[in-house]
């Protein structure tokens, strides 16, 4: 499907001189998860698992208990990221005189880069949580791999329902309470994810509590829950949707993360006469749960 250019312009008046932007996503997630470069196409994260227990001392030696391998494979997938534009499309825009000498206005050649950078975080912002890897240009996304508990073993808060500002303390604290006590008690602490608008359910019910935050002024309500657990506000999660989890347990793979910052510029006129100029940028991504047992989860699937 060929790039659409929809082009108004009234060229008439003063150019204001700036190009201004929707609003996108922030990829705010990434500093949440694991992220792990230079992945040839699959990786192997084996987990293994002994409950030590203690015997009555003796003179013999006899051993005991089960030690268990498993493993968890992250594969890598191709995406990209692909437009084309008609130089003469812009014959009649505010940038004539850069058609007319053969190439793209620069500050119009610039926004296009911009946004597709800032578009590609944006929505690897979505798919990294709520990616289904039978959807083309997705992979499965952590809300997907949780959702379809491959494992068996997550722990799940039973009977979800959506949350408000008067349910949403409730509902952190049964999360807190399926998060394993070797996650709560280990030495790297688990966060707790939430999307914006869980978020401002929090922020709603610390304000009608009168914890010390007040609607119109005041300092930020603290992200963090009772002073313990760091609060991860992640724009692409799903509402009503929860995970108490540590960082390192959440991977999410790529061979280069800067393959997602380089897009390349293809003027095509030296090449086949046309008048096109293409802008493409291609990268691999993919994500997996090391240890599911080490999860909670609260709403998968809860929309």
């Amino acid at each position: 499907m060929a790039t659409t250019l929809s082009l108004t312009t009234t060229y008439a008046g003063e150019l204001a001189g700036e190009i201004v932007k929707k609003a996108l996503l922030q990829n705010a997630s990434m500093q949440y998860v694991n992220l792990r470069e230079n992945i040839p196409y699959k990786s192997v994260a084996r987990k293994i698992d002994d409950t030590v227990t203690f015997a009555a001392g003796t003179c013999d030696f006899t051993p005991t208990g089960t030690v268990t391998l498993t493993e968890r494979i992250l594969t890598l997938e191709e995406f990209q990221v692909q437009r084309e534009i008609c130089k003469k499309d812009f014959f009649t825009d505010w940038t004539t005189k850069d058609v007319l000498s053969g190439k793209v206005n620069t500050q119009i050649q610039d926004a296009i880069i911009e946004r597709l950078v800032n578009g590609i975080a944006a929505n690897l912002e979505t798919v990294m949580w709520t990616g289904v890897n039978a959807t083309a240009g997705q992979f499965d996304g952590f809300n997907t791999l949780i959702d379809a508990n491959a494992g068996g073993d997550i722990n799940f808060v039973s009977s979800p329902v959506a949350l408000t500002s008067g349910n949403i303390i409730e509902k952190i604290w049964a999360l807190v309470a399926k998060s394993p006590t070797a996650v709560k008690g280990s030495a790297e602490k688990p966060l707790i994810y939430m999307n914006n608008a869980t978020f401002e359910l929090y922020m709603q019910a610390q304000i009608a509590a009168g914890n010390g935050w007040y609607a119109t002024s005041g300092p930020e309500v603290a992200r963090k829950f009772v002073g313990m657990y760091e609060i991860a506000v992640c724009p692409g999660m799903p509402n009503n949707t929860m995970y108490m989890v540590q960082k390192s347990n959440l991977h999410l793979g790529t061979w280069l993360t800067n393959d997602m910052n380089d897009v390349s510029i293809i003027d095509m006129t030296p090449i086949d006469g046309s008048q096109n100029v293409r802008y493409g940028a291609r990268f691999y991504l993919g994500a997996q749960i090391a240890v599911t047992a080490d999860v909670a989860a609260y709403g998968p699937g809860l929309s």
